[in-house]
């Protein structure tokens, strides 16, 4: 004789397979950008295994199709529904027709409670940027949305 499973390790077992199946383990994130369109941003990084008051980094990739040399100012910008909430990491972007360029921008991640989310911001002084990124402090929910602040230069928050 063939004797069923019980009710029990079978609800068990389908409840733990679906709380798997719906559970978010994408844990990176990338966005990007295109300048007047010969110029191109990527950022990516993880979104949710920062920790606050601790060293961070995000990877951007920049690369200059267009006929002339790009220089210009730059900035990550961390913020909130409401307020800049950080300059993460700033530089200068020079780099000749053609050329190509990766950095690791590493800055301190903001203190505030675990599971806070952000809005990261690729900042260029004066130009409209993509919509930004969301990142936390901890694990979140990474497919959640919000209308971020707007940023428009690098001047870091009063």
């Amino acid at each position: 004789m063939i004797r069923k499973p019980g009710i029990i390790p079978v609800i068990a077992t389908t409840m733990l397979l679906l709380a798997m199946a719906c559970a978010n383990t994408d844990t990176s994130f990338q966005f990007g950008w295109t300048y007047e369109t010969d110029r191109i941003v990527n950022v990516s990084g993880q979104a949710n295994k920062h920790v606050a008051g601790e060293q961070s980094s995000f990877n951007i990739e920049l690369n200059n199709l267009d006929s002339v040399a790009w220089q210009t100012p730059y900035c990550i910008a961390l913020v909130d529904e409401e307020r800049l909430v950080s300059i993460f990491y700033d530089d200068h972007i020079d780099l000749a027709p053609g050329e190509k360029s990766a950095v690791t921008a590493t800055g301190t991640f903001p203190e505030g409670p675990r599971g806070k989310r952000y809005g990261i911001r690729f900042v260029v002084p004066g130009e409209v940027i993509a919509d930004p990124s969301s990142v936390w402090s901890g694990g979140n929910d990474l497919h959640r949305r919000a209308d971020w602040f707007e940023v428009g230069d690098c001047a870091p928050p009063a």
